[in-house]
């Protein structure tokens, strides 16, 4: 387990350092492309689009799992080869620098006053209609989508890493269980990412892959109001406030998970998230979340992105300190 937990801080060590720079073999990358064509060939045969759906999911997991097994063994033939593909693995499906790399740029623009290149920079990672938005309405999605991340892109992705090892030290193979779970989360975040749309094409032919993904995010999302609570206490932020507008919108979300961290980040900054969203499918009317009275600004992106960032890593600190000490702490209630 301490080689998990090395893993682990490594893994974001280096995201941290060189990011999650786009080439042609990224992991999720090539998860995406499979599930593309993936899906052109099960459309093809024109079943039912929730069979279609259902299909997809379960070929996708099993195809990359299996591989992934296969590849590990090979690996560890070397153990200096295995020791750098699992970290290739693992840090591949972290994505914290990523996040910040991406949210700079639309308020860099937005400050400068060319907010339709702001509006360009936030389309890249989002999926509503910016083409609409105000000021306002771009500083206030750019901060869902940063509370939100915290969760798909850190935490449910290091929490997936350090269960699934916890059950693959009862065999001997944490580690490769661990890289199992991680990769599992991955693909079923990046199949919700890209089937799991409310619109006539995904309605019912991404709605498994959407639900699934509710599924795996539902214990790091109440996790994260553990991790931005410390967060927020640690950077002398409004914790109190925040604790209070989780207690009170944290379930108002049209999203099971996605009100957590959103409500927190609301609270502590005394702004309102949600109201009316525009996607491509249409619009929809989100529930207000907060009470705050405060002026959304570019700063308040920056607070929250040092909070979330600040959050994120004493994650990853606590999780890796469990590792270490798990072996240990199981050899205590051992007769």
């Amino acid at each position: 387990m301490i080689s998990c937990a090395l893993f682990l801080l490594c893994a974001v060590i280096l995201d941290r350092l060189v990011g999650d720079p786009p080439y042609p073999g990224h992991p999720v990358r090539l998860i995406g492309k499979s599930i593309r064509f993936l899906e052109k060939a099960i459309r093809a045969r024109d079943v039912p689009d929730a069979w279609g759906g259902f299909s997809l999911t379960l070929i996708v997991l099993f195809f990359w799992e299996g591989l992934l097994i296969i590849l590990a063994r090979v690996s560890s033939f070397y153990t200096p080869i295995g020791f750098l593909f699992s970290l290739f693995i693992l840090y591949s499906c972290i994505a914290m620098r990523d996040l910040a790399h991406h949210v700079r740029p639309v308020m860099a623009f937005l400050e400068r006053g060319e907010i339709q290149k702001s509006r360009d920079a936030l389309q890249m990672i989002v999926g509503r209609d910016t083409s609409v938005l105000n000021e306002e309405g771009i500083v206030r999605a750019t901060i869902e989508t940063i509370a939100e991340g915290l969760i798909d892109g850190f935490l449910s992705p290091v929490f997936y890493f350090s269960l699934f090892s916890l059950v693959g030290y009862s065999f001997h193979q944490p580690c490769l269980y661990g890289l199992a779970g991680v990769l599992g989360y991955r693909i079923i975040n990046t199949l919700d990412s890209m089937i799991g749309y409310k619109s006539e094409t995904y309605l019912h032919f991404g709605r498994f892959a959407a639900k699934l993904d509710d599924v795996v995010n539902f214990i790091p999302a109440r996790l994260s109001l553990l991790f931005l609570f410390l967060g927020a206490w640690l950077l002398k932020m409004d914790v109190a406030a925040g604790l209070e507008s989780a207690t009170k919108y944290r379930l108002c979300s049209s999203s099971p998970n996605a009100g957590h961290p959103e409500s927190f980040v609301a609270g502590v900054f005394h702004v309102q998230l949600g109201g009316l969203v525009r996607y491509p499918f249409g619009e929809v009317k989100k529930p207000i979340i907060g009470d705050g009275s405060s002026r959304i600004s570019p700063e308040t992106v920056r607070q929250t992105l040092r909070l979330v960032t600040v959050s994120g890593y004493l994650a990853v600190g606590l999780t890796s300190l469990f590792l270490w000490i798990s072996p240990f702490v199981k050899g205590l209630f051992r007769f």
